[in-house]
């Protein structure tokens, strides 16, 4: 824990996220409006981290699901929406 707590703070951390490796797999980062855990604004700013990447780093928002996105009634628009994303990169 106290590892990935530093790991911003020290360069060689094993903890360290390579946010700019452009050999990464394909990455979809996906926020609820209503989220109070991990906040829209948390994941946005998630995404602009990866932005240096040229690997594929997309956002996904669904303003009306909280926290739960994926379990909550209406999980199957996410993962239909997640799907869809998956077969547009032939990775489905």
């Amino acid at each position: 824990m106290f590892e990935a707590a530093s790991a911003s703070a020290n360069p060689n951390s094993p903890a360290k996220v390579n946010t700019g490796n452009p050999n990464r797999g394909p990455l979809l980062l996906i926020g609820g409006g209503r989220d109070h855990t991990v906040p829209l604004a948390i994941v946005r700013a998630t995404h602009r981290l990866y932005a240096s990447s040229a690997a594929v780093t997309e956002l996904m928002e669904f303003p009306d699901r909280g926290h739960s996105l994926t379990i909550d009634h209406g999980w199957r628009e996410v993962a239909d929406a997640c799907l869809t994303w998956l077969r547009s990169r032939d990775i489905g």
